[in-house]
Order: structure tokens, then C-alpha cells, then sequence
């Protein structure tokens, strides 16, 4: 009889994942090719109509409004990483936009979203495309926070923009 090792510690895995969905609810994605810069787009950021609306996505800017949100990039399997291991959204790469249901979302640094607060996408500066519960000079999308941060992420339910 042979020696076998036994894990006997295990511990607390993330409970979701960046543009991960929150629970087997339905959905709804879209495909659409990435128009922003190499790096410059993450899972779980939120992204409105690039210049050919339907077809390409781009990172929100100060003069955004509403009716352009596309919704939450998706986490997907299929990606490369980058040197340090990081995931590399290279421009013009198709990635999945939920438009609707429920998923974990990037934050802001340090925001403590509350269960039924409302969702705004940052539109300016290092953060834009992250979420946030207030509302400053950030957009209003149709969506409510459903669980606490964890990690620098959210769940957010997100419903059809249109």
C-alpha cells in the first residue's frame, strides 16, 4: 500500500469572476468586435456602440448617453494573456456583450455597492467603463447592484437597454 498526499486545507475560491455570470438565469449576449486599443478593455466593463453601431464596441467617453450603453463584456476562456498573465482583449477581437441578466461587474476602487442600489458607468478618465452606485458625472443604465463587492467586483442585473 502506497503513500497518497490528501489535501487538507482548502481555501475560499472568488465567488465570481469579471464578466462572469452571476447565476444561471437567463440572458442575453451579443457578439460585437472591439474597438478599443489593445489592453484597454477588461471582462466585466461596461461598453456602449462603437462607430458602426451593431457591429463594434468601444470604452464610454464623457459625452455618452444612454440609449449608446451595449452593455457588460463577458468572460470568456478563449483569450490570450499577456506576459505577466494578464488578459489581452487585442483591438478588433470579438468578445460577447450581455445586454441583459445577471453579472459580476469591475468597480471602482474602494465603492461598497448595496444590494438594490443603482449601477452607473464611469464615462471618464483610468476607470471609465468600471461601475459605480453613485451618481456624480457617471451614466445611469438600467440595471440594479444584487450583492456586495467581493474582490473589486459586483453582481449587477442588468435589463434590455432598449
Amino acid at each position: 500500500m502506497s503513500n497518497m498526499a490528501v489535501q487538507m486545507n482548502y481555501g475560499e475560491p472568488s465567488r465570481g469572476m469579471p464578466g462572469g455570470l452571476y447565476d444561471r438565469a437567463e440572458y442575453e449576449a451579443v457578439t460585437r468586435r472591439n474597438s478599443a486599443e489593445d489592453k484597454a478593455l477588461c471582462f466585466g466593463y461596461g461598453v456602449v456602440q462603437g462607430a458602426e453601431p451593431g457591429k463594434d464596441i468601444a470604452l464610454p467617453a464623457t459625452d455618452v448617453t444612454a440609449d449608446k450603453f451595449e452593455g457588460v463584456v463577458m468572460y470568456s476562456a478563449n483569450v490570450e494573456m499577456d506576459d505577466d498573465g494578464a488578459v489581452l482583449l487585442r483591438k478588433n477581437q470579438i468578445v460577447d456583450v450581455c445586454q441583459s441578466g445577471k453579472l459580476w461587474v469591475q468597480l471602482v476602487d474602494s465603492v461598497e455597492p448595496a444590494y438594490g442600489q443603482p449601477v452607473y458607468l464611469v464615462t471618464t478618465g483610468a476607470d471609465a467603463g468600471k461601475f459605480t452606485p453613485t451618481k456624480g458625472t457617471n451614466l445611469a443604465v438600467k440595471a440594479r447592484f444584487i450583492g456586495a463587492a467581493v474582490n473589486g467586483i459586483a453582481p449587477a442585473q442588468f435589463v434590455t437597454q432598449l
